[in-house]
């Protein structure tokens, strides 16, 4: 049976805030063995298969997986719930966790510190909506000059000075 890592294992931050969550589910589908788990990944409603050291590593923030991962956890957690990941958070009024202006769903919380972990955000650095796309420039073919990050361009864009020790973080291309 597992049990949430202390913060002297896993501080503060965003990795702990997403593995948090995670035990949220965990702890309401009432500790279910880990085969059992990994079991109800890759059936018919959960199409893809975790296996049950990807998940005893997701629990114990140890990994931080890719998203298809992370949301197959959540949906055999919500089964064994008897749950709709899409469905309202704190569903109940009488849950002290509840604000009728907070509509936000399990999975997209989920995905929002699975984000942030990734991006090593804190939840106040994070970004409340995604940045607007830039204004069209009539296309690649039609613009004067080509995008920054076009690894193809014809024109080299500006070099990013070298690192310490004449190492370069930007791919060779």
């Amino acid at each position: 049976m597992l049990r949430m890592p202390g913060k002297d294992v896993l501080p503060p931050g965003p990795k702990r805030d997403l593995v948090v969550e995670l035990y949220v589910h965990y702890r309401l589908a009432a500790r279910p063995p880990l085969p059992k788990i990994a079991a109800l990944t890759g059936t018919e409603s959960n199409p893809h298969k975790v296996s049950r050291e990807t998940i005893r590593r997701l629990l114990t923030g140890t990994t931080t997986s890719q998203w298809v991962v992370v949301d197959a956890l959540l949906l055999a957690l919500c089964q064994l719930q008897n749950r709709d990941p899409d469905g309202r958070r704190w569903p109940e009024p009488d849950d002290s966790r509840w604000d009728e202006n907070d509509p936000t769903t399990c999975r997209e919380h989920l995905r929002r510190l699975w984000n942030d972990d990734i991006d090593g955000l804190e939840p106040d650095e994070a970004p409340a909506t995604p940045p607007a796309a830039p204004a069209a420039s009539g296309g690649w073919g039609n613009s004067a000059s080509p995008p920054a990050d076009n690894p193809w361009a014809t024109s080299s864009p500006a070099k990013t000075p070298a690192q310490p020790g004449g190492y370069s973080d930007e791919p060779p291309f």
